[in-house]
């Protein structure tokens, strides 16, 4: 709004993965997170292993949101 968009609109869409293969998108977001001090990498190694546990006993799932915006200017 403030540049000078109308008709905003937001939609959300939040897709569900319960296969294994989605482990390595996991690695990849927990990086950062240890990198920036959101938390230890002890902490990190220790989740990533629940995960991996969980995938190995047909307990995985991960949901995620993305958030779709559009406008007119």
């Amino acid at each position: 709004m403030d540049g000078g968009f109308n008709d905003i609109t937001v939609e959300v869409h939040t897709s569900v993965f319960t296969a294994p293969a989605v482990l390595p998108l996991l690695t990849r977001l927990a990086e950062p997170a240890c990198t920036s001090g959101a938390f230890g990498r002890d902490q990190a190694d220790e989740w990533l292993t629940e995960q991996r546990r969980r995938a190995e006993t047909d307990r995985f799932l991960i949901a995620i949101p993305f958030f779709m915006a559009a406008a007119s200017a």
